[in-house]
């Protein structure tokens, strides 16, 4: 809640100060779109909806798919947003948004039951006893066909989970022969899942869109043309077809009283007892916005569209707009289904309270990891081959409890994930230590220790030797950044500059400061919807990134210059001026023990240290830092128990004490070498995992200067105080560091 009013604030400052077509007094209702025909009939839905003098106004703000929409109506960039019953999921979890009104089709239908259908003839399948069996569904990753069924499988533990987030490969493993249209295209590579495509018309293609047995009907004639034993489908979907509905040769002669459900109980009832036998409930569409908004915001959203329905609820009406067609673009289903008929408003306060225990519990399905295992969170290809490594190598020696591993895309995805109980451990920064603590309720349970002795580690800053210019000449330079917003390569180094008087931050825009400060810029993450909600962020900040196509400027290690190795080797390879690190990482990178390309023939002296009293240094002393911070921590829910916590630190103690060396042929906890990356999973620089002791909630683990710090430079907390407050802010946190410089603790 404090992330969107804090935004809010931050966007109103914005406003004040820029013309922008997302900027409004009047607070109009801002909906998001996601393609170009969309935003066309947007339009014409706002000259529409202005024609009858309609309040609030609509306005139309367009992003590249649902998931930015989403960011958006968190950032309070938009207002509103049509999704199904998933993207509410997701978008619930990720961005907190909150669904106000529902799609209500013919006879005042909402939504649909999601049924597992058979031949009342093979009296001898029930729900519990479907190993083997032979299946058809309606397209991998659809909601009846797929999501559902198989979410509800892995969730009840009925279809074992091979690995996390492996509903492929765990329903291959559980299924004899099936049709799942869109299983080739889906599987992870080196997977084999044939026998999924094994029942349908073409299986070397198993297309989701153009199989002769993908989407409802064809699934139900998969179920009728082959020896299948249970078609995923829905109760309209037999009804159709069957008593003489459709006049196709395949489905002559088919009764609706010849078929019926799979319930939950093991029992068997008529198709047209949906009601009371089916697996979950998949809920209408709905139209959503933010929870943060105001009760008077959501009435006045409420009142619009339910007047938008009662003038252009009917296709073809008198007034030249229909809200339920979109023939006028060439499209389908656009800001709507054009099945609708209605709109009706919820009384839902959550997204949990509309999608129902039942559809929530199928979706966290799919996310199952094998059962009683520890599951760690990973975010690139390299971290997830290094754990799984991990938990081969742990397994070997009798480490228990087992290790799983659980592929993210994120850190701000791992933490949701552990939030929701679908992941239980990830390492994190002080940066994101503080967003997964404040935001998710995560705690630390043990801190990398890099050689200082308590789990800490000092911010520097890194030239070449040639060079000559202090640290008080970088306006203007070029820099590498291990990311925007952590603490050694953002945080630390900007909350110094402000301090000392070299950078001046205006209305909470750190990013814009630095952008303005530099040059060009590596500063992974920096043009990301998360850390810039209002794409307001300098492109210069991503100006010196490598990484190709989409994983360019990223802020994971798919972009080569994100990290400390990252950055360092920005700096190496002559793209930056000054690299923001760690004091550990030129050494970590000089004579490794398997060398990359960049730095196989690095020498030492090349490479300085920019100190704070103007000076440079060779070797690095803790007097040559900009700050001294908490290290990264492992972090796990708080809703874990002592008993839990306790054996999370005896399996990576023990971890470490086996696999804790960089030398010999073991796995190796603490060094990346053999993967794609660096740092992955843990820093390789790291000595041991340490207890945290009672530094066990994130305020704690970071320090109240530290975070007090953090927030001046975080537009998505920032809360508009004077440029003058800022530097009291991080001028505290820059005293406590430049004491521990002196105290050398």
């Amino acid at each position: 809640m404090m992330f969107q009013i804090a935004s809010r604030m931050v966007f109103i400052a914005i406003c004040m100060l820029y013309t922008c077509n997302t900027c409004t007094a009047d607070k109009a209702a801002r909906w998001c779109t996601i393609s170009a025909p969309e935003q066309k009939k947007c339009e014409s839905m706002k000259m529409a909806f202005a024609d009858e003098g309609l309040s609030p106004a609509i306005m139309c703000v367009n992003r590249a798919s649902r998931e930015e929409c989403m960011s958006a109506i968190a950032n309070d960039v938009a207002d509103l947003i049509t999704l199904d019953g998933g993207d509410v999921y997701s978008g619930g979890q990720k961005y907190d948004v909150k669904p106000i009104m529902e799609e209500i089709y013919a006879n005042g239908k909402k939504g649909y039951y999601a049924l597992a259908v058979v031949r009342k003839s093979n009296t001898g399948v029930t729900i519990n006893n479907l190993e083997g069996k032979k299946t058809c569904h309606t397209g991998y990753g659809r909601t009846a066909g797929w999501n559902i069924p198989v979410g509800y499988l892995l969730e009840e533990n009925i279809m074992p989970s091979l690995a996390c987030k492996s509903s492929l490969m765990s329903a291959s493993s559980y299924f004899n022969e099936s049709c799942v249209p869109g299983a080739l295209d889906a599987a992870p590579a080196g997977v084999n899942v044939s026998n999924l495509c094994a029942l349908c018309e073409s299986p070397a293609s198993c297309s989701r869109s153009d199989d002769g047995y993908a989407s409802y009907v064809g699934a139900l004639r998969c179920l009728v043309e082959t020896d299948a034993d249970v078609a995923f489908i829905k109760k309209e979907t037999v009804l159709e077809n069957t008593d003489g509905n459709n006049p196709d040769s395949w489905a002559s002669g088919l009764k609706s009283e010849d078929f019926e459900i799979l319930c939950k109980d093991g029992t068997r009832r008529a198709i047209t007892e949906d009601a009371d036998c089916h697996l979950a409930p998949s809920p209408s569409h709905a139209v959503v916005t933010s929870s943060s908004k105001s009760d008077e915001d959501i009435t006045s959203y409420v009142s619009l569209l339910e007047r938008a329905v009662e003038l252009f609820g009917v296709d073809g009406n008198s007034k030249g707009f229909s809200l339920f067609d979109s023939a006028t673009w060439s499209e389908a289903d656009l800001l709507f289904k054009d099945t609708t008929e209605t709109l009706g408003a919820l009384n839902s306060d959550t997204y949990q309270e509309f999608l129902g225990d039942e559809y929530i519990e199928s979706l966290d399905g799919l996310m199952a990891c094998p059962d009683g295992t520890l599951r760690f969170c990973t975010i690139s290809d390299g971290e997830q081959e290094k754990c799984l490594d991990m938990m081969a190598s742990f397994s070997m020696v009798s480490i228990s409890p087992t290790l799983s591993c659980f592929p993210a895309s994120s850190h701000l995805d791992c933490m949701i994930a552990i939030a929701d109980g679908n992941a239980d451990l990830v390492t994190l920064d002080g940066g994101d230590i503080y967003q997964a603590g404040k935001k998710y309720g995560l705690v630390p349970v043990m801190g990398e220790d890099y050689g200082t002795g308590d789990a800490s580690y000092w911010a520097v800053a890194v030239v070449k030797s040639d060079t000559s210019f202090t640290i008080s000449d970088l306006k203007g330079k070029k820099s590498c950044h291990t990311g925007i917003m952590k603490t050694s390569g953002w945080i630390v180094p900007v909350g110094f500059l402000v301090e000392n008087g070299h950078l001046t931050i205006e209305n909470c825009d750190g990013a814009a400061a630095v952008g303005e400060y530099f040059e060009q810029s590596c500063a992974p993450g920096a043009l990301s919807e998360k850390y810039n909600p209002y794409s307001t962020n300098p492109e210069s900040l991503c100006d010196l990134c490598v990484g190709e196509g989409d994983d360019n400027c990223v802020r994971n290690d798919h972009e080569p210059y994100y990290d400390y190795s990252g950055a360092f080797r920005c700096l190496v390879e002559g793209a930056g001026d000054v690299a923001f690190v760690k004091q550990v990482t030129v050494d970590d990178n000089i004579n490794p023990s398997n060398p990359a390309e960049w730095n196989e023939n690095l020498s030492k002296s090349d490479y300085s240290f920019l100190c704070p009293d103007g000076t440079r240094q060779q070797d690095w002393t803790m007097e040559c830092s900009l700050g001294k911070v908490s290290s990264h921590a492992l972090m796990t829910s708080a809703e874990k128990t002592q008993g839990e916590i306790e054996e999370i630190i005896a399996v990576f103690t023990a971890g470490q004490n086996r696999y804790g060396s960089d030398t010999g042929n073991d796995f190796k906890l603490f060094d990346s070498q053999d993967y794609e990356g660096s740092d992955l999973l843990f820093k390789d620089s790291t000595n041991t995992l340490q207890d945290v002791g009672n530094k066990d909630t994130y305020d704690k683990w970071l320090s109240e200067e530290y975070i007090n710090g953090l927030e001046s430079l975080d537009p998505a907390t920032c809360s508009g105080m004077s440029n003058g407050m800022t530097l009291l802010v991080l001028a505290a946190v820059l005293a406590i560091a430049h004491a521990l410089v002196g105290g050398g603790a």
